[in-house]
């Protein structure tokens, strides 16, 4: 066992250090200090789970085989530390000051923190980060710094800090963290402020508002904003001190979403940016201006989250009446670590974890009643609770139970539950994006649609907002709107009862609806015009842009989507679904570049949601699935990723690609319906060039696990690039490229291809095509063939065949073809059957072998007026003969 140890009275750098030690250390444990810093514990509290730290009372049983220290080089006490000497690394920012043992070796550098050495090695190694892991590496940096501002500090720091806020790291919690000391000063116009101090609950968030005064110098005033906030966590914070008697000294701080500091100082003449800003307003009166300020934060403040914003719904329960064998069964298939249990009114009545649950079953207490193991003392809020109180309740759990908070109404009915991870990305503003960039996607997403759908999609997200709903623009569709692709698909998903406001559009707006209860699902068809109580001759903007744009895509068919979750109860089986959040939908999706969504709700129109980094990935440029098992639920996901990466450009990363390998080895495609697998093959091949994404699938060996004789080589590359060159006529790319892919096989391989895909007819019959043609060219590989000759062996074969046989074969037998394609093939005698039964000749295989005997006579130029072929049919009735005569035999006879 190796563990990452630091020292006691653990500090931000330590920890930081601790973390960055787990990412490049695999397999290390990082046990967390029972003895940290306040500031260090709080955070360690709040976002225990997003951590890789393990309690030092959980760490196994077993030999220690090495040690790394991280910004100490002193060995703590451990109970399991042996005397026995074990490898020691030694991580510091300090020079050592004794001589190393000969087990240690010493990883030095001149940096201001300690995990700034290990940043850079992260950043070398291009590690990802969560948001929680680079805002806690940036504490680290920015502790041990001074915020950049000690004489320590170098410039790897500013430059890792820099790398850590591209990566995801919040600036924010720097300020809510992190505390520095004030000069005496400061300290007496910090007591004036507190003595005048005030704080104000304004649309949700905690304002704060002070004022005071300064007679002689004026120190620096913003670190005292900072001192305010960290003492009393006001969402807004807004100070004005007098310096003499000039004026007063305006200083505003502002957390994510709750207002523009810099617009509200620039009313004041002052500016910044919309998180902090100062003003100086002369011949102000200091509480005076405050008023003012007061007012205006009033204003222009944005409503702040509720739980009720934040909250993860529906909720998945347990029913109150269940046994300990059935609450088991629900947290195996919903992969939770505790469930909500609920009465037949959805009344709480507790919460069981999994952990009681191990303890039941120990005992033999599968067919107990659940409810004699429920905790009962879950933390219950209300829909309205702010973040602060939630923050408050999430901290004050600590870890210790199961760090969910359940939202209830009045009557105690379960209406959502808040996990740390709701927190966080409530922090994290639910996306990427910065307010200001919501608006910028809103205006990108317009260019990027259909005025009239985007007008039909306008008026949806406002009667989602009406009925309690939210509506998604997702997958597919914002990855290319980010790219600058077009995309023919348009994905939307609900929040809610999609069917439901499938019907109410279509109420409004005269369309017609088909739905899918069992899925959720609804098609909403709208046709062009006025419709009988519909209302696009009138009311919304929305509804005008629809009404006004001519010409537009109608019929116009969107299709609304439940959000939803699978469950998959078996390797590569079809999945059960079930009603499900935003993040759960699209937590079932393939990779994580098809799981962004843009909100079409009013309210929060334009906002980007971004779960599991999405957008990162795509400016990387990479295929990444979500979880491990990928592509054990889903083998089609293989030749999606081969797919996708080739359309974009990306490439599957590593990680993915191991995953790729493993499924593959475990002959995963022989687990799944063969169509399905044929279905994707198919899509491959109606890509534009479908050539590197076949290359990519034979790379990964997974043409040759879908048929072992499959391969790709440059030879059949070639093929296809001329294929596509050619242009040929009536004849459909993609089943072409298909010929060509299995052209090199044998006849056995063609065949057996054919019965583990269970292909349709007409591909069934190109195989089969594919195989004549093989076998009848052989014959045409002369410098100079009769045309008779050219017809008798490409006669009955389909043209997608010929055409794949024109492509691969070599010179001359691509002219024969094109021959006998543009002169031969559609060649008509001037008799037919009727003519043989005028004879007397009943319909047989003597039809058939007469008429295929005046056909070649014809081609060779004997038989080519109509008495010259009744003449050819008497004289072959005559012979008992249904072979052609030469040219020359035929003049001499007639």
């Amino acid at each position: 066992m190796e563990l990452i140890l630091t020292h006691s009275n653990t500090d931000f750098d330590a920890l930081a250090a601790q973390l960055a030690a787990a990412r490049l250390y695999p397999g290390a444990l990082a046990p967390l200090n029972q003895q940290l810093n306040e500031n260090v514990r709080e955070f360690a509290a709040l976002y225990r789970e997003e951590l890789p730290f393990v309690r030092i009372a959980d760490l196994p049983r077993e030999p220690v085989t090495r040690l790394i220290l991280v910004d100490t080089s002193t060995v703590p006490r451990l109970p399991l530390l042996g005397d026995e000497p074990v490898p020691i690394t030694i991580i510091d920012h300090h020079p050592p000051e004794r001589a190393l043992a000969p087990n240690e070796e010493l990883i030095y550098a001149d940096t201001g923190a300690t995990t700034t050495i290990l940043v850079r090695r992260i950043m070398e190694h291009q590690l990802p980060l969560t948001v929680v892991e680079a805002t806690l590496l940036l504490l680290g940096i920015y502790e041990d710094t001074g915020s950049l501002a000690l004489p320590g500090t170098r410039a790897a720091d500013a430059a890792c800090a820099a790398w850590l806020l591209e990566h995801g790291a919040r600036i924010e919690a720097v300020g809510e963290f992190l505390r520095h000391p004030l000069s005496t000063v400061q300290e007496q116009v910090l007591h004036q402020l507190e003595q005048t101090m005030r704080l104000e609950e304004v649309s949700g968030w905690t304002a704060l508002f002070a004022w005071g005064r300064v007679d002689g110098p004026v120190p620096e005033l913003s670190s005292l904003a900072h001192r305010l906030r960290d003492l009393y966590a006001p969402a807004i914070t807004a100070i004005t001190i007098a310096t003499g008697d000039n004026g007063a000294q305006l200083i505003l701080r502002a957390s994510a979403d709750t207002l523009d500091a810099g617009a509200l100082a620039a009313r004041f003449g002052g500016g910044g940016h919309r998180y902090a800003a100062a003003a100086y307003v002369r011949g102000a009166d200091a509480a005076t201006l405050l008023d003012e300020v007061a007012t205006a934060i009033r204003d222009m403040v944005q409503p702040a989250l509720t739980a009720a914003d934040i909250m993860t719904r529906p909720v998945h329960t347990a029913p109150f009446d269940a046994t300990v064998a059935q609450a088991e069964d629900l947290l195996l298939r919903y992969g939770h670590g505790a469930l909500p249990v609920v009465d037949a009114e959805g009344v709480v009545q507790g919460l069981i974890s999994r952990r009681d649950l191990d303890r039941a079953l120990r005992h033999g207490l599968r067919d107990a009643s659940l409810a004699r193991y429920l905790w009962h003392g879950p933390t219950l809020l209300p829909p309205d609770a702010s973040l602060a109180a939630i923050r408050g309740a999430l901290a004050a759990d600590n870890g210790d139970r199961t760090g969910r908070l359940l939202v209830v109404d009045q009557q105690h009915r379960l209406l959502g539950i808040i996990t740390r991870s709701d927190l966080l990305r409530a922090w994290a503003g639910g996306s990427s994006a910065s307010s200001s960039e919501h608006e910028a996607l809103g205006t990108a997403l317009e260019r990027f649609l259909n005025p009239a759908v985007l007008g039909v999609l306008r008026r949806a997200g406002e009667v989602a907002e009406q009925r309690g709903a939210a509506l998604y623009v997702v997958g597919g569709t914002v990855r290319d709107m980010l790219l600058g692709r077009m995309q023919d698909d348009l994905d939307l998903v609900v929040e809610g009862d999609a069917i439901g406001l499938a019907g109410a559009l279509a109420a409004e707006l005269g369309g017609v609806v088909r739905s899918h209860a069992a899925f959720g699902t609804a098609t909403l068809v709208l046709e062009k015009g006025d419709r009988s109580g519909g209302r696009f001759g009138e009311g919304t903007e929305a509804e005008q842009s629809v009404r006004s744009f001519t010409p537009g895509p109608y019929p116009l068919t969107l299709d609304f989507v439940m959000a939803r979750t699978e469950f998959y109860e078996r390797p590569s089986a079809l999945p059960d679904v079930e009603a499900a959040s935003l993040r759960h939908d699209l937590h079932r999706r393939d990779f994580t570049i098809n799981t962004l969504a843009i909100c079409l709700n009013p309210m929060r129109y334009g906002r980007l949601y971004d779960f599991y980094g999405g957008r990162r990935d795509i400016a990387r440029r990479l295929i990444r699935v979500l979880h491990n098992l990928s592509f054990i639920d889903d083998p089609t996901r293989i030749l999606r990723a081969a797919r996708l990466a080739a359309r974009l450009g990306f490439v599957i990363e590593p990680r993915t690609r191991a995953l790729i390998g493993d499924a593959l080895e475990q002959g995963i495609f022989g687990r799944t319906t063969p169509q399905r697998i044929m279905n994707e093959f198919r899509l491959i091949l109606a890509e534009e060039h479908p050539e590197p994404a076949l290359e990519v699938l034979d790379d990964l060996g997974a043409l040759q696990a879908m048929y072992p004789a499959l391969h790709w080589t440059t030879t059949i590359a070639g093929w296809f690039d001329a294929a596509r060159r050619a242009t040929f006529p009536n004849t459909a790319l993609p089943e072409l490229y298909l010929a060509l892919v299995l052209y090199p096989l044998g006849d056995e391989d063609r065949a057996g291809f054919t019965a583990r895909y269970r292909l349709p007819v007409n591909e069934t019959r190109l195989l089969t095509d594919i195989t004549l043609v093989r076998s009848r060219v052989a014959g045409l590989r002369n410098a100079t063939v009769a045309d008779s000759a050219i017809d008798r062996a490409l006669h009955g074969i389909g043209i997608t065949a010929l055409r794949a046989a024109q492509v691969a074969e070599p010179d001359p037998l691509p002219r024969y073809i094109q021959r006998y394609i543009e002169c031969l093939r559609g060649m008509k005698l001037a008799i037919d059957g009727r003519f043989l039964e005028s004879l007397g000749l009943r319909p047989g295989p003597r039809f058939g072998e007469l008429l295929a005997g005046l056909r070649a006579a014809y081609l060779d130029g004997c038989a080519t007026t109509r008495e010259e072929q009744e003449a050819w049919i008497r004289r072959a009735i005559a012979a008992g003969e249904h072979t052609p005569a030469s040219a020359r035999e035929c003049h001499d006879t007639l």
